[in-house]
């Protein structure tokens, strides 16, 4: 028997835990590490903070952007 399932292309998920946002850092390139309530780690912008919620691309599992 053999199973087969298909994952969405996204998935919108929050932030438990990553270091303070950075005021005025929205405009910055830089990233930092994220933990997600499933307890993957991402790279997400500096002006993201704990308790936001984001989308994630399951293929890429890259941040897409706040949900």
């Amino acid at each position: 028997m053999s199973c087969y399932f298909e994952l969405p292309s996204s998935v919108e998920l929050v932030i438990t835990e990553t270091a303070p946002s950075i005021k005025g850092a929205s405009a910055s390139a830089r990233t930092k590490p994220a933990t997600l309530t499933t307890g993957l780690v991402i790279q997400v912008p500096e002006h993201i903070a704990s308790g936001d919620r984001v989308k994630v691309n399951t293929e890429e599992v890259r941040f897409m952007g706040r949900a």
